[in-house]
């Protein structure tokens, strides 16, 4: 159950937050949730459901190209931005692209995803982040430090909940490698 809260951060300013508190048995059953030792439910930030994937099956080695095709995202505004990545199975680790309506100054990095921006989680419920390592060129796959077996296609927007609701997001992936 994903429900919204107004929270009052100084008088007269009003934020609307989002909270994500499925019951402990959604949490298993629908989003693959474990129970830690001090009681609280985990789950992969790619089996969340504000990440939109596709199972594929694609062995990614470091110092190979990969073209992306086939991913459509509508609806993304500056200053947001979305990360679409090829995911190993666990959901720990992924290689991708930043898809910004701007041009970014890097050419790899790093970033952490876990929830939309404005997302407040259940006290009872983890996420756990899947690391990505990122390019800034749309549609390429550069960066792979390391060899690893790609599970999924993943997009994963960086952006409050109210924007996120907006991004209609199509996947159907053609991946090509060293084009």
């Amino acid at each position: 159950m994903v429900s919204l809260t107004i929270k009052v951060n100084k008088p007269r300013i009003l934020t609307v937050v989002e909270v994500f508190a499925p019951t402990p048995a959604e949490l298993v059953k629908k989003y693959g949730a474990r129970k830690t030792p001090d009681d609280k439910y985990e789950i992969q930030a790619i089996n969340a459901p504000w990440v939109v994937k596709r199972e594929i099956d694609l062995a990614v080695a470091p110092g190979s190209r990969y073209i992306i095709e086939g991913v459509k995202i509508e609806g993304l505004t500056p200053p947001w931005e979305a990360y679409v990545a090829l995911v190993e199975a666990s959901g720990d680790f992924g290689a991708g692209f930043v898809v910004a309506r701007r041009r970014r100054m890097f050419s790899c990095i790093y970033k952490n995803y876990a929830k939309p921006i404005d997302t407040q989680l259940a006290p009872y419920v983890l996420i756990k982040p899947v690391e990505l390592q990122l390019t800034d060129r749309e549609n390429v796959v550069e960066c792979v430090d390391k060899p690893f077996r790609a599970r999924y296609l993943a997009v994963f927007i960086n952006a409050p909940v109210a924007v996120v609701r907006r991004v209609h997001v199509e996947l159907s992936p053609l991946v090509k490698e060293n084009v």
